[in-house]
């Protein structure tokens, strides 16, 4: 509490007149003789007592009287919550957060989230004088947060604020506020943040330096309602090579929050802006939710992609934007010695089976930058090979790459394979032995087969590869001797497969067998490559393509991209920072300013990629504090006072002014004044009427 003019309160002295008043009582009495005054002596003990109670409670009415006034000529004011830290100080610093996160356009009991919050602050704005000072801070943490602004600039830049993909810690938020607010000196300073408390963004680890304790800190929440949130997570190809014309199957994966199941929610496809594929889902509570869209392939090339669904108030989430290949051609590089012209020739009949779909390309020698471009590398009596062939291998295969290995006697090369976790062979068992179980179940096997067979004429073999298993290996093909055939060796994004027997007519009759052709076949269309370009805005730090690279590339990223009626255009060109790590190229994505949406790297006037952006997932599930919790959660960390105003539009402004202003109590003085006067005349009405009878 504090006085407008506390040197009235020295009038507090005067109330000494009427307490002496009362117990210095100068009235003379008469005294009157009787012959028997034993009675009159009891009656006046009694009517002394008497009026001595009576005359302290009028003596109390007056001095609540003449007290109440003189405080109330004073002008006392109550602060709810603390007080100013000095009335000499020069006026008012006040901080505005306004939470602007996606978040923030849910709807609560004042409409959308954000409009509601820009409303408040305006209002908080107002009660301040236009001498005062003001920061006015958002989400994109941009230099016009580091200015103080006069009220009527506050109020403007608040009228501004939009919605953003970006989301800022709560941490970070209020250090951002004490940095500029610690350049105020001799002014009361203020911080009021107007947010929706979701839990993602507002921890409060015990660990975190606490907040400026002279700074007085108010949250005023934007409650969203209880209204279920779904959000698209992932996608997925069933395939992991999309080939022009043919069907492909796109899994598309949806989270939620909600309680209760929900039917038939519209789900569609667009690819390069058509739409070419409409589903619907239900929503099992507790669960995530999967589907499938099935579509047909398009022409070759780039292809940008939307998985969309319908789901109001928050639509930030409905949307999942991602980029990927779609071939005319799987390509194939035979590495071979020249020693084994039937391997290779079998294995261009197998791949000309496909009228056309494969390119096979057969080399004797190896150069830097020829893996560059192939879907599937196959290693037919290759000799040992140098240690920077085998990197480039392995790199090749851990960023998506398919090797194939046919060994022979001579050529097993085992210190390529030493760097898949293949151990050193022994030796080469000579036996007669015939493959009798395929592992059907397995992935690879899928849709191989019409129907499972149970009978089936599997391939001989003579000799074959006596070798312990490599790590993470899976055997998918075995003999009746219980030796590896046929295995698959994932490592990184790629995958490695090996025939233990090689495919030479001496050692299996694999080539000659009708085993052969589905087989290779299936390990090129297993080929993974080629993958879904995907990322979310903050949470991705930089972005992989494998491609050929030039001694002299000029990158470049155009977009995000707008789909007309017509054609294709792109908004803005960017600039990306990108480092070139083999035959790949690592794009910057941290840091830059992009917005959701398709965005094409470039290689000069050479389109290489495309990429989908999207909003970070972290504020899909609007999980938030209550007031009070969020209250309690912080208050319990010992740091410095919040309070939490939870307040709407019209009662706003009087909360503030109470704790900024204070509440003037002259008036309820005069009451109290006016009260005991009025108590005083009615008591000594009462004495009177009592006193006759």
């Amino acid at each position: 509490m504090e006085f407008v003019h506390p040197e009235i309160l020295w009038g507090l002295g005067a109330l000494a007149i009427p307490i002496a008043i009362h117990l210095l009582h100068f009235r003379r009495f008469k005294r009157v003789r009787f012959s028997q005054v034993a009675f009159l002596k009891d009656v006046q003990r009694d009517t002394r007592a008497t009026q001595q109670i009576r005359h302290w409670w009028v003596l109390l009415m007056r001095l609540i009287a003449f007290a109440a006034l003189i405080v109330a000529f004073a002008q006392p004011t109550w602060f709810d919550g603390a007080e100013p830290a000095s009335a000499s100080k020069g006026g008012h610093v006040v901080s505005i957060y306004v939470d602007n996160s996606l978040s923030m356009e849910g709807m609560g009991e004042e409409g959308q989230l954000l409009q509601s919050a820009r409303n408040k602050a305006s209002l908080v704005v107002e009660q301040y004088e236009p001498t005062d000072q003001f920061q006015v801070l958002t989400n994109e943490f941009s230099g016009r947060d580091q200015a103080f602004l006069t009220r009527d600039q506050a109020m403007e830049r608040i009228e501004g604020i939009r919605l953003t993909h970006q989301s800022q810690p709560l941490n970070s938020i209020l250090q951002r506020i004490e940095n500029q607010i610690g350049k105020a000196t001799d002014r009361l300073t203020s911080a009021y943040l107007f947010s929706d408390l979701q839990a993602s963004t507002h921890r409060l680890p015990a660990e975190a330096a606490p907040p400026d304790s002279s700074i007085q800190w108010f949250f005023v929440p934007e409650l969203s309602s209880s209204a279920p949130n779904i959000w698209v997570d992932s996608v997925w190809f069933d395939e992991p090579v999309r080939i022009e014309g043919r069907q492909a199957s796109l899994r598309v994966r949806m989270q939620h929050n909600s309680r209760a199941a929900v039917d038939r929610i519209p789900m569609n496809l667009r690819i390069n802006g058509e739409r070419v594929a409409i589903g619907t889902f239900n929503l099992v509570p507790g669960i995530p939710t999967d589907t499938v869209l099935r579509y047909t392939n398009g022409i070759a090339g780039i292809q940008s992609a939307t998985v969309e669904i319908d789901d109001a108030p928050i639509r930030f989430d409905d949307r999942w934007h991602f980029g990927f290949d779609v071939l005319n051609q799987i390509n194939i590089l035979v590495l071979s010695s020249g020693n084994s012209e039937d391997v290779n020739a079998a294995l261009s009949r197998a791949y000309n089976t496909a009228g056309g779909l494969y390119r096979v390309t057969y080399q004797t020698e190896w150069s830097p930058g020829d893996f560059a471009g192939q879907q599937v590398v196959i290693l037919n009596d290759w000799p040992e090979s140098s240690s920077g062939f085998t990197n480039a291998l392995l790199t090749y295969v851990e960023e998506g790459g398919t090797m194939v290995k046919i060994p022979t006697k001579s050529n097993p090369n085992s210190a390529l394979l030493a760097g898949f976790g293949v151990a050193e062979p022994s030796s080469w068992v000579e036996q007669t032995d015939r493959v009798s179980d395929l592992q059907i179940d397995h992935p690879f096997f899928t849709d191989m087969f019409a129907q499972s067979p149970e009978r089936i004429d599997l391939p001989t073999i003579e000799s074959i590869w006596n070798r312990s298993a490599a790590p993470k290996e899976e055997a998918l093909a075995t003999t009746e001797s219980g030796r590896t055939f046929f295995s698959r060796i994932p490592r990184g994004r790629g995958q490695a497969f090996i025939l233990n027997s090689g495919a030479a007519v001496e050692a299996t009759n694999l080539i000659r067998h009708a085993f052969w052709v589905p087989l290779m076949l299936r390990i090129a269309e297993r080929s993974s490559l080629h993958v879904i370009h995907q990322a979310e805005l903050g949470a991705t730090e930089a972005w992989a393509v494998t491609t050929p690279l030039r001694r002299e590339s000029e990158w470049s990223m155009e977009g995000p991209q707008q789909w007309g009626a017509a054609s294709e255009t792109r908004a803005m060109q960017w600039l990306p920072e990108v480092r070139e790590l083999g035959q790949r190229a690592q794009v910057k994505l941290a840091g830059v300013p992009f917005e959701t949406g398709h965005y094409i790297l470039m290689d000069g006037t050479t389109s290489v990629a495309a990429i989908g952006l999207n909003q970070d997932r972290a504020e899909s599930d609007h999980l938030a504090w209550s007031a009070s919790d969020f209250e309690a959660a912080w208050n319990a960390l010992s740091w410095p006072t919040m309070r939490v105003l939870a307040g709407t539009s019209s009662t706003l402004p009087q909360i503030i002014q109470r704790m900024e202003q204070g509440l003037p109590l002259w008036k309820a003085l005069l009451l109290i004044a006016v009260a005991a006067l009025a108590a005083e005349t009615l008591f000594l009405r009462l004495w009177k009427s009592s006193s006759k009878a």
